[in-house]
């Protein structure tokens, strides 16, 4: 687990979505770049907020279509989620985002196949 002033820095995936191994929403924040699914970002600045769990970065963003951007975002500290603002997306650590049991199917099991609650 990072320390106390490095919550931020941590693979991260959209609340509620699929485990981080097959999901294009994983977003990786480390002291020096922010990395997702098509877009690479360098990290500018990090500026930490007083008496408050958030951060704003400033980017250097780049794909292979566009160049070269700058970004701004903030990240506040919920809990054991963070929210990314602008995008208004709540992130949960990849560590935390497991397979939902219940969620996949035993083999010869159809779920549609359930007993007759009446008997």
């Amino acid at each position: 687990m990072a320390f106390a002033e490095d919550w931020w820095k941590d693979s991260f995936a959209t609340e509620g979505s699929s485990p981080c191994d097959n999901n294009d929403s994983i977003v990786t924040i480390t002291d020096k770049s922010v990395d997702m699914w098509e877009v690479g970002c360098r990290l500018d600045k990090v500026q930490k907020i007083n008496r408050l769990d958030a951060v704003i970065l400033d980017m250097t963003c780049t794909d292979d279509e566009q160049g070269a951007e700058k970004r701004r975002e903030l990240l506040l500290k919920l809990d054991n989620k963070v929210l990314r603002y602008p995008q208004n997306e709540v992130l949960q650590r990849c560590s935390e985002l497991k397979a939902q049991p219940g969620l996949t199917p035993k083999p010869g099991l159809d779920p549609k196949a359930r007993p007759d609650p009446k008997g």
